[in-house]
């Protein structure tokens, strides 16, 4: 008996344990275009943390080499859009007819009663936005000659 209950609380500790422990955050960036060697496109997420921002810096680097990154333009461009709709439809009843009077306080009317449907419906279209960096592989830093200075004697 102790036996099943020491493995129920460490398998529930297990449990516990494994549940509460977070995944680490993978950096998003995505090359929009390359242009191997000379430049090219690389996308964010309109909130791109540092960690995105990084990997983006990764990406430009690898593609230029030994030459300098230089960004020609950034900032966020449309990339889309997403459109929700929503609709309510409404039932009533509403009584038809002249009304006759009163019989012992309770109304009293002629006729019947008439079905009504309305229907309400919205629509909200949003923009699908990310954040693009446009850069160039600067050839001038990379083959620029080393300075030298020469020391008089």
């Amino acid at each position: 008996m102790k036996s099943n209950l020491l493995k129920a609380v460490l398998g529930f500790a297990a449990v516990a344990v494994t549940a509460c422990q977070t995944l680490p955050y993978q950096p998003y960036a995505r090359e929009v275009k390359r242009l191997p060697g000379s430049g090219g496109e690389i996308a964010l997420k309109p909130e791109h943390r540092d960690e995105d921002r990084a990997k983006a810096q990764s990406m430009m680097g690898s593609n230029c080499g030994a030459s300098a990154v230089k960004v020609t333009e950034e900032g966020e461009v449309v990339v889309g859009q997403t459109t929700n709709s929503t609709a309510r439809q409404t039932h009533q009843n509403a009584q038809q007819g002249a009304s006759l009077g009163t019989f012992l306080g309770i109304p009293v009317t002629s006729g019947g009663t008439q079905a009504s449907n309305d229907t309400a419906a919205t629509e909200t279209t949003t923009s699908l936005k990310e954040w693009n960096i446009k850069y160039e592989c600067d050839k001038a830093v990379a083959e620029a000659p080393a300075t030298t200075k020469r020391v008089k004697k």
